[in-house]
């Protein structure tokens, strides 16, 4: 179990070991209680050159170790479920990104296809405009031709 003292003495209670000693409180670093504070002896487990011991007191501050195993395991669920959202939403949004460039590419061919429509019908507009011309123009010389032989 990983430990390190906790951040405050007012915050802890004040528990005294069974030496004796006051306790030291340190918070768990451990995947199964993270987070999780607790009180232990605070001499050293075995000092072979001063020969000291603890006495091998240790208790959670909490009283119920299996409600929060059981809230830790319903937030890593909560953390599951949420990251697996975010994982389908990712995929929706890349989805949504490659339509999205699929729509891009159709629109310039259609803006494309319409330019070239558009000129073909001013190119076609221009042929029409030149022919009612020589319409004009050839029955105007029809009919002056008509006017003269029946003069």
């Amino acid at each position: 179990m990983s430990e390190s003292s906790c951040d405050s003495i007012s915050n802890s209670m004040i528990m005294t070991c069974f030496c004796g000693e006051l306790t030291r409180c340190f918070t768990s670093r451990t995947s199964l209680n993270p987070g999780r504070r607790f009180y232990r002896c605070s001499k050293p487990n075995v000092h072979f050159s001063l020969n000291i011991e603890n006495c091998e007191f240790w208790r959670w501050e909490d009283s119920s170790s299996e409600n929060s195993s059981i809230e830790v395991n319903l937030l890593k669920s909560k953390l599951e479920v949420a990251t697996l959202k975010m994982e389908n939403l990712s995929e929706s949004l890349n989805a949504m990104k490659i339509e999205r460039d699929n729509l891009k590419k159709k629109l310039e061919n259609l803006q494309s296809l319409n330019y070239f429509e558009v000129n073909k019908s001013r190119n076609l507009e221009a042929k029409v405009l030149k022919l009612k011309m020589l319409c004009i123009l050839s029955f105007t010389v029809f009919v002056v031709f008509v006017v003269a032989i029946f003069k």
